[in-house]
């Protein structure tokens, strides 16, 4: 009868234990860190996953903010005409600009007044003081989203106080006429952008300033005033008194 072998026990070998205890414990330091994670995520990871949730609608709504920020520019402000010269060292002026804009009215490139308008969308500016000479006038609109408009249309006042040249030729004061000298004619010269009247009668000025007017006399004495007067209003008068005898 055959005679069967007892098999030999199976041992590790020291290393192999070795390696088999560190497997071990490796696991075991990975399950350890796995439970502290999934505690320490439902400790803490939901408020995180709420404050990040909400950083991110933070996020968008600023961005949906800045999307629907306002960016056109308003119109333009209008200044009403403005006269091309005047006497008055204070002008006042008007116009039209966006409502709730913010004007600045520049006098010579410089901010001279700053104001709001109104829902009406007018402005009246009553206390400007003008500069001797030329003073150059416009303005610029801000609304509230900070957008600048474009200039307005620049407009030039000047400020003149010095009466305009006026010189009467013909005839001269205290003047007698008599027979067929009835009709006469009034000459002078003056500056060449100044109207002249005879007793309120618009005359003719050329280009160099020369007028020259007919003019009827009566019997007797008579009154002529003669006015010069420029383009800022100021005026020259002299006043005639001639004589006519049939």
């Amino acid at each position: 009868m055959a005679k069967f072998k007892k098999p030999k026990s199976f041992r590790l070998s020291e290393s192999s234990e070795k390696k088999t205890t560190n497997i071990r414990w490796l696991f075991l330091l990975l399950f350890l860190l796995l439970l502290a994670g999934t505690w320490a995520f439902f400790k803490y990871g939901v408020d995180y996953l709420a404050y990040f949730s909400g950083f991110l609608n933070d996020s968008n709504s600023e961005e949906l903010v800045g999307n629907n920020r306002d960016t056109l520019p308003p119109a333009p402000p209008l200044i009403d005409p403005l006269p091309e010269a005047t006497n008055s060292a204070i002008l006042e002026i008007t116009g039209e600009a966006e409502a709730s804009s913010e004007l600045s009215l520049f006098l010579n490139g410089e901010v001279i007044k700053k104001m709001v308008i109104g829902d009406s969308g007018t402005f009246r500016i009553s206390d400007i003081s003008l500069n001797e000479g030329n003073n150059n006038i416009f303005a610029i609109a801000e609304d509230m989203a900070g957008n600048k408009s474009q200039e307005s249309v620049r407009q030039d006042v000047i400020l003149d106080k010095e009466p305009p040249f006026l010189e009467i030729k013909f005839p001269e004061d205290g003047q007698s006429f008599s027979g067929d000298e009835s009709e006469i004619n009034i000459e002078g010269k003056t500056e060449e952008d100044a109207v002249i009247t005879i007793n309120e009668r618009k005359v003719v000025v050329d280009l160099e300033g020369n007028f020259k007017a007919p003019y009827s006399l009566a019997d007797g004495t008579n009154s002529i005033i003669i006015i010069a007067k420029d383009k800022a209003g100021n005026q020259t008068k002299e006043d005639l008194t001639v004589s006519y005898r049939p």
